[in-house]
C-alpha cells in the first residue's frame, strides 16, 4: 500500500502544477500568418490572429475578426519578444501555416529571418514561407484586410493553387532551411502579389547568397519547375485556335563533364490533352497531330529555355545543377566546385522532348469532323 501511494502522491501533484500552469484557449492568441519585416535598421514581426478567441486557424474565420498585433526590436527574435510582451493575451505560433516575410527583410537576409523560428519546438515544419514582392508584410496583410479578405483563407486558397499546379511543395520552412544549408545553388521561394481583393503567385524571388537578388517572371518560374520535375499541369496555347493541357510530365537531367566542361542535357516526357479548338480544319488527322506535337515540344522547350537563359545570363544557378553535377560526378566535382558559380555561364545545353497528345472528346458535334 505504501508503494502504491509512494506512486500515486507524485502524479497528484504532477497532475497539479499542469492545471495551475495551464492557460485557457481564451486566454490564447492562435496566430494565423507571422510576418517579418525589416526598415531602418530594425526588424518588425506582426501577428495575425482572430480576436474571437477559441478558434483555431482550421476552423471558419466566423469565429472572430481578424487582428494584427507588431513588435520591433533590433532582430526578428528581439521583435517577437516584444510582440508577446505588448499583446494583451498569450501568443502560440504552434498553429501557424504561413510566414510573410517582406521585401526588405527578404533583402537583408533569409537567414535572419527564419533563424529564430527554426529554433522554437512549437513551430510547424511544415508551414508555407511566401515573400510579398516590392512591399512590406505588414502592409500587405493591413490591405487585405481593409479590402474585407479573409486573409488565412486566401493563403489556404494559395497554397491550394500550388498543389494544382504543381507535385509538391518546396517552399515548407524544412525545406528553405535544407536549401540554405547548400551554398551553390539559389534559394527559391514563391513570392505573393495583392490583385483584385485576392493573392496570386507570380513566380519564384531568387535568393544569392541567402539575400533577396530578383523576382522571376511566371513563364521562367515554370521553366525552372520543369526542369525540377515538379510540374503538374501547364497551359499550352498554339496558334490561337487549339489549346491544350499538359496532363503528365517526366523531366530527366544528364550531365557530363568533358575536359573540365559541362553538358546538360534536359530530357522532357510529356502528355497534352485537347482542351480546346477553333477551327473548321480536322486536326484529328495523323499529319496535323504530327504538326501540332512538334509546336508544343518547341512550346515547352521555349518555356524551359527562359530558366536556361537566366541562369546563363546572371550566373546563377536557379535550377540548382549543382546537386546534379555532384551525384553524378563525385570526383570531378571536388576540383571544381569551387569555381561553380563561374562555371555556370559556360554550361552547354541540349534538349530531348518526346510528347503525345490525347483527343479530346466533346458532347456534341465536334468541330472539324464532318
Amino acid at each position: 500500500m505504501k508503494k502504491l501511494l509512494l506512486f500515486i502522491i507524485p502524479l497528484f501533484l504532477c497532475g497539479c502544477t499542469f492545471d495551475m500552469n495551464r492557460k485557457e484557449i481564451d486566454e490564447i492568441n492562435l496566430v494565423y500568418v507571422i510576418a517579418i519585416d525589416y526598415d531602418n535598421g530594425k526588424y518588425t514581426v506582426s501577428a495575425l490572429y482572430s480576436s474571437g478567441g477559441g478558434g483555431s486557424p482550421s476552423q471558419s474565420s466566423t469565429s472572430g475578426k481578424e487582428e494584427i498585433s507588431n513588435g520591433t526590436g533590433k532582430t526578428p527574435f528581439e521583435a517577437f519578444q516584444n510582440l508577446k510582451l505588448k499583446n494583451k493575451k498569450a501568443i502560440s505560433v504552434a498553429q501557424t501555416g504561413f510566414f510573410l516575410i517582406g521585401d526588405g527583410a527578404a533583402r537583408n537576409g533569409i537567414d535572419t529571418c527564419l533563424d529564430f523560428l527554426t529554433r522554437d519546438e512549437t513551430i510547424k515544419m511544415e508551414a508555407l514561407i511566401y515573400i510579398v514582392k516590392d512591399s512590406k508584410a505588414d502592409d500587405f496583410l493591413n490591405k487585405a484586410i481593409k479590402s474585407k479578405q479573409t486573409v488565412h483563407e486566401d493563403l489556404k486558397a494559395i497554397q491550394q493553387k500550388q498543389h494544382e499546379l504543381v507535385t509538391r511543395l518546396d517552399n515548407t520552412l524544412v525545406n528553405i532551411t535544407n536549401d540554405m544549408k547548400q551554398t551553390y545553388s539559389s534559394v527559391l521561394i514563391p513570392y505573393l502579389i495583392s490583385k483584385e481583393k485576392s493573392f496570386q503567385i507570380e513566380g519564384y524571388a531568387v535568393f544569392d547568397k541567402l539575400k533577396l537578388k530578383d523576382y522571376l517572371d511566371h513563364d521562367t518560374s515554370s521553366g525552372v519547375n520543369f526542369v525540377k520535375n515538379i510540374i503538374r499541369t501547364y497551359p499550352i496555347y498554339l496558334d490561337n485556335q487549339v489549346g491544350l493541357s499538359l496532363s503528365f510530365a517526366k523531366t530527366k537531367l544528364k550531365s557530363d563533364i568533358n575536359s573540365g566542361n559541362v553538358n546538360i542535357t534536359i530530357h522532357v516526357d510529356f502528355e497534352t490533352n485537347i482542351d480546346e479548338v477553333n477551327t473548321t480544319e480536322d486536326i484529328f488527322t495523323e499529319e496535323r497531330l504530327s504538326e501540332l506535337t512538334n509546336k508544343q515540344n518547341k512550346y515547352i522547350k521555349k518555356i524551359i529555355k527562359k530558366a536556361v537563359d537566366y541562369s546563363v545570363t546572371t550566373g546563377l544557378d536557379i535550377m540548382q545543377l549543382a546537386r546534379i553535377v555532384e551525384n553524378q560526378h563525385v570526383k570531378e566535382w571536388k576540383n571544381m566546385s569551387g569555381t561553380w558559380n563561374q562555371s555556370i555561364i559556360d554550361i552547354k545545353y541540349s534538349y530531348v522532348m518526346r510528347s503525345k497528345i490525347s483527343r479530346s472528346f466533346i458532347i456534341g458535334n465536334e468541330r472539324g469532323s464532318k
